[in-house]
């Protein structure tokens, strides 16, 4: 495949970008503000579904919001990486506040889940096209971008659901969705003034199965196949700690609070990680980052599931929302890193899709009894994530010897996929 990138279009020099500007604050700003209306969105669909004494209707909103983004995930990346990346994030913005509308104005249930597969396409387009635009905002680089990126992620998971249900209780929920579609409106006007203009990218005719399944981009993508064990790995072990936790962790908090609580300070930890990988004082590199981040995340579940003590559970989910951080972060960059800016976009929208669908199946076998009592499921999950890690760990380490030991091999190429250049 041919890539030829227009006049007029490369990255800025790094002297051009350092000083971060307010277009830069308003364009974090629209980031948080579609990822605060995203979570709020399907927390208020959830509460209305159920409410409707419907048995299938919230089944139904749960498959909407996974399965069309799993399975147009690689199609859509695929358009933002050959479209305006700035309209792109617009219009998908605006398709949001479309739907929050639509659904503050109808009973009918397959009219909702409609919509609400609608709106889980545009959050795919919306985190499509702020992956790929945020390193090319003045100030923000990758590293940067990406610790932005998942610490407002962060700051929606704790706020956006009590939003929701705030605005619900104040009014009702048609009124919280009306609320929802003017931010979304508000969010979509901010990306049209303030996203850079995407570089536009001329590519010769693609395969449709590559479009719909990105198979060519990703066979590219070594480091995928090198980490792709440890990320989805964690993937699976927090979702099924996710379901057998709500179990585990309401016998051993006293009391509602302090399971609310305990839920906060992963987030919090998460907060802090993400401020911390966007400071000078962050030495480590892209490989360690997901490694360390998976390790933390791995050990804190282990722990929680051997001491059922509130106290030790609220410290090791500090550590572990800390490590979850820095694990998101250094796969964002890995991707930028690895990836070139022209199939950045659906090389992360294909990450999501199959991230998505492995947390589907974690929280299928988080379910207590499947796999054994709640407790036990937690302690599995924790252990499965170390051993992810460390075999990992040591396959990079043989492979990165390998490299050292076949100086005829090409540069940045070792055995089964690892590449084990500098990466800081």
């Amino acid at each position: 495949m041919r890539n030829t990138e227009e006049l007029g279009t490369e990255r800025p020099p790094a002297s051009a970008r350092r000083r971060r500007t307010g277009r830069t604050r308003l364009l974090l700003a629209v980031v948080a503000t579609g990822a605060l209306v995203d979570a709020a969105f399907f927390l208020l669909l959830l509460l209305s579904s159920s409410a409707t004494g419907v048995g299938w209707f919230v089944t139904a909103v749960v498959v909407a919001n996974l399965l069309p983004p799993v399975l147009l995930g690689p199609m859509l990346g695929w358009l933002v990486d050959r479209t305006s990346g700035r309209w792109a994030w617009t219009g998908a913005l605006l398709v949001t506040a479309v739907c929050c509308l639509g659904v503050a104005g109808t009973d009918v249930s397959a009219v909702v889940v409609a919509l609400a597969g609608l709106q889980a396409v545009a959050s795919v387009v919306v985190n499509a096209a702020a992956f790929k635009l945020l390193p090319e905002s003045p100030g923000l680089d990758e590293r940067t971008a990406s610790s932005y990126a998942v610490g407002m992620g962060s700051l929606a998971a704790i706020a956006g659901p009590p939003l929701g249900a705030l605005s619900a209780g104040a009014t009702s929920n048609a009124g919280a969705f009306l609320v929802l579609a003017g931010l979304a409106v508000v969010a979509g006007t901010g990306a049209a003034t303030t996203a850079p203009r995407l570089v536009h990218v001329d590519l010769d005719a693609t395969r449709w199965h590559d479009v719909w399944l990105g198979a060519r981009t990703a066979r590219s993508l070594a480091a995928a196949r090198a980490f792709a064990p440890v990320v989805l790995g964690i993937v699976l072990i927090t979702s099924m700690e996710g379901v057998a936790g709500v179990f585990y962790l309401q016998d051993v908090a006293p009391t509602p609070f302090v399971y609310a609580c305990l839920l906060a300070l992963w987030a919090l930890g998460s907060l802090g990680g993400a401020w911390w990988t966007g400071r000078r004082a962050n030495v480590l590199g892209i490989r360690i980052s997901v490694l360390v981040g998976g390790l933390l995340m791995s050990l804190a579940i282990l722990v929680e599931g051997i001491v059922a003590v509130a106290v030790v559970i609220g410290v090791v989910f500090v550590v572990g929302g800390f490590g979850n951080a820095v694990h998101n972060v250094g796969i964002r960059q890995l991707v930028y890193q690895h990836v070139p800016r022209a199939q950045q976009a659906q090389i992360w929208s294909m990450l999501a899709a199959v991230m998505s669908g492995t947390a589907a199946l974690g929280n299928a076998l988080g379910t207590p009894g499947l796999l054994g009592p709640a407790r036990d499921v937690v302690v599995l999950s924790g252990a499965i994530g170390l051993a992810t890690v460390s075999i990992t760990a040591v396959l990079l380490l043989v492979a990165t010897r390998s490299e050292q030991v076949a100086p005829d091999r090409p540069p940045g190429i070792v055995a089964n996929g690892f590449v084990p250049h500098d990466d800081h």
